[in-house]
C-alpha cells in the first residue's frame, strides 16, 4: 500500500507557549483570549488585553528596522498613497516584541484555519505619516491577510474617519446594503491598540488619508497553507 501523505509543519508548528519581552512572559495564546466574526464576512478580530506590556518595545523595533537597509527596502513607492513606509521581515528583526506579535499572528491564522499547517509568505510594518493613506487594493500570493493595530496616531477632530482602515467590498454583504453585489458604504472595523484582525486576501481595502504628526504603525502579514516558491517582492529576491 502507498504511504500516508503527511503535511509539512507550518511555520506555527514551533511556537513557544511564552515570549519574554522585558522582564516579562507573556503567553503566545492567552488562556482567555476570544475571537469574533465580523459582520458575517470572512473576517475575524481579536484584542491583547496585554498589548501595553510590550507595544513600546515593538515600536521602537518598527524604527529601528526601518533605519535598516536590509528590513526598509527597495519598493517603497515614494507616493502619499502607497501605504507609508514599509518595514519588511517581521520576525527577521531580531527583537522579542516581534517574535511574540509574529507568533500571535500566526497562532490566529492556524485557529481562523481550522489548525491547519500555516506560512507566512510575506510580513511587514506599515508607517503612516502626515497626509499618507493606502489607495483600495487586495493582496496577492495569499489566502489570509492580518493586520495589527500598533499605533492609530492622533485622532483627527474634523474628520472621524481620517486614518482608519476600511473595507470596501461588494463580496460583504454589510458593504451592500441597498442592493446585493453593490458597494455602497464601506466596513470600518473599531480597531483600538492591540487589535488583530484576520481577512480574506482578496478582499479589497485600504487606508483613509492621515492627517495625525504622530506616527500610525500596523503590522500585516500574508498567510498560505502551502509554502509559496520565489519571493512575494520580486524587485528584492
Amino acid at each position: 500500500m502507498p504511504e500516508a501523505h503527511t503535511p509539512a509543519a507550518g511555520d506555527e508548528a514551533a511556537l513557544p507557549q511564552s515570549y519574554r519581552v522585558n522582564g516579562t512572559d507573556l503567553q503566545v495564546w492567552p488562556d482567555d483570549q476570544r475571537t469574533a466574526i465580523v459582520s458575517g464576512a470572512q473576517i475575524v478580530v481579536t484584542r491583547f488585553a496585554d498589548c501595553d506590556a510590550y507595544h513600546p518595545s515593538l515600536a521602537a523595533a518598527v524604527h529601528a528596522g526601518a533605519a535598516n537597509p536590509r528590513f526598509g527596502g527597495t519598493t517603497n513607492l515614494k507616493a502619499r498613497g502607497a501605504c507609508g513606509g514599509k518595514v519588511y521581515d517581521i520576525p527577521g528583526w531580531g527583537d522579542p516584541a516581534a517574535a511574540l506579535i509574529h507568533a500571535r499572528a500566526l497562532t490566529l491564522a492556524h485557529r481562523s484555519l481550522a489548525r491547519v499547517a500555516v506560512h507566512a509568505d510575506d510580513t511587514w510594518a506599515s508607517v503612516y505619516g502626515h497626509a499618507e493613506y493606502c489607495m483600495p487594493h487586495s493582496h496577492l500570493r495569499s489566502e489570509v491577510s492580518i493586520v495589527y493595530m500598533l499605533d492609530p496616531g492622533d485622532a483627527d477632530p474634523d474628520d472621524k474617519y481620517g486614518g482608519l482602515f476600511a473595507f470596501s467590498d461588494a463580496r460583504i454583504d454589510w458593504c451592500c446594503p441597498r442592493e446585493r453585489g453593490r458597494m455602497t458604504r464601506p466596513l470600518i472595523p473599531d480597531m483600538p491598540p492591540g487589535t488583530m484582525l484576520l481577512f480574506a486576501s482578496a478582499y479589497v481595502h485600504g487606508v483613509n488619508p492621515y492627517f495625525g504628526t504622530r506616527p500610525r504603525i500596523t503590522l500585516s502579514w500574508n498567510i498560505t497553507r502551502q509554502r509559496l516558491p520565489g519571493s512575494p517582492r520580486p524587485a528584492m529576491a
